[in-house]
């Protein structure tokens, strides 16, 4: 009998977030299922947590966030302890790594904004890049997510020099594949977001695990940057279907939204449900998205006030749906055909999967 292959991946599985931990188990679960013995590297940098905004700002804000980063640590925590492999040392940086790496076949670097170094600190950390990788280890980079709209032109010799010596890279925008071949990065393919690897059978396993019964009809708002325009349409489109408005976040303050009732830090197994249940979903959240997508649930997507929005409009244009973009305040039906949605979807998760499988295990077919 052969030894199974060994991997580790790297990806933004700390943060205190719905997507970050269920594109982690996504991605990692979708390895275990080709045989393969996946984990993820415990990787949680400082930055996860920090601010930059001015002194005063990061005091008050500390003080604040204490119960939201309280809570979300022992939640998020707990999902990753129960659902995923886990390496057994938690790392705190790229030399942390560096000195001590955990033996593996493959290294994988995967999705969740990991190559985006305007907006996050994660495209300026070489980690996310598997430079911490033994000589001759094979490296791959899944759904690597750069979500700008270009590289900005001081990094693109370091991107370049980083990434040149993968032996696979596949990235989650298409529109990041002619950022990647113009620095001479050969075969970029684009492949589908970790969560779309498994189906809503699979995802079902989550949702079911949730201590969330729906008692009422409810829309799910799933917001960022409390966004004032998402909660009103909300509140509209809940009024037209005479619902309630359910909202899930991670910030204490949202308890004074425009809702029915929030949900504060709950678990991801709730997240899933919510949605899952939902009679329509209202969001400005790229995972917020594709949930409703898995589970054909009629969404109305507006785009985030900051220049992230790429990887969302890729997803929407890719998929059919790009009439799902709230342009101004008039409600979009809530309604969704679905049917060539889920044809288009089917084929890019079986070529993503192929993607995946040939890259970590070559003799596979």
């Amino acid at each position: 009998m052969t030894q199974a292959i060994t991997s580790y991946t790297i990806t933004c599985s700390r943060p205190a977030n719905y997507g970050a931990v269920l594109q982690t188990y996504g991605l990692n679960t979708a390895l275990r299922n080709m045989g393969i013995d996946a984990r993820v590297l415990d990787y949680n940098p400082d930055y996860y947590w920090k601010s930059s905004q001015p002194l005063p700002i990061r005091l008050i804000r500390n003080i604040v966030r204490t119960p939201d980063l309280s809570k979300g640590r022992k939640v998020f925590g707990r999902f990753l302890e129960w659902y995923i492999p886990m390496s057994s040392k938690m790392y705190k940086n790229f030399d942390d790594i560096k000195a001590d790496v955990p033996a593996a076949d493959v290294y994988i670097c995967g999705s969740d904004q990991i190559w985006n170094c305007k907006n996050k600190e994660n495209g300026k950390d070489d980690a996310f890049f598997l430079s911490f990788a033994p000589q001759g280890a094979k490296k791959v980079a899944y759904a690597a997510s750069i979500a700008m709209p270009e590289i900005p032109e001081d990094q693109k010799a370091r991107y370049k020099r980083l990434i040149s010596d993968f032996d696979a890279v596949s990235v989650r925008e298409p529109s990041s594949v002619p950022m990647l071949e113009s620095l001479g990065i050969q075969n970029v393919e684009s492949v589908v977001d970790p969560v779309f690897l498994l189906e809503q059978k699979d995802w079902n396993v989550i949702a079911d695990d949730s201590d969330f019964t729906p008692d009422e009809d409810y829309i799910l708002v799933y917001g960022y940057n409390r966004q004032k325009n998402v909660y009103k349409y909300a509140r509209k489109l809940a009024k037209k279907m005479g619902v309630k408005v359910y909202t899930i976040g991670t910030a204490i303050e949202d308890y004074t939204l425009d809702q029915d009732k929030y949900f504060w830090n709950a678990t991801p197994n709730t997240f899933v449900n919510l949605i899952r249940n939902a009679k329509a979903v209202v969001t400005n959240s790229f995972h917020g998205t594709v949930f409703s997508i898995v589970y054909n649930k009629p969404f109305h997507f507006f785009t985030v006030k900051q220049t992230t929005n790429s990887r969302m409009l890729d997803l929407l244009a890719s998929l059919g749906l790009a009439d799902r973009h709230v342009m101004d305040n008039q409600l979009l039906e809530n309604s969704i055909d679905y049917a060539q949605t889920n044809e288009r979807l089917e084929k890019l998760r079986e070529k993503s999967l192929a993607f995946l499988r040939d890259a970590v295990i070559p003799t596979a077919k």
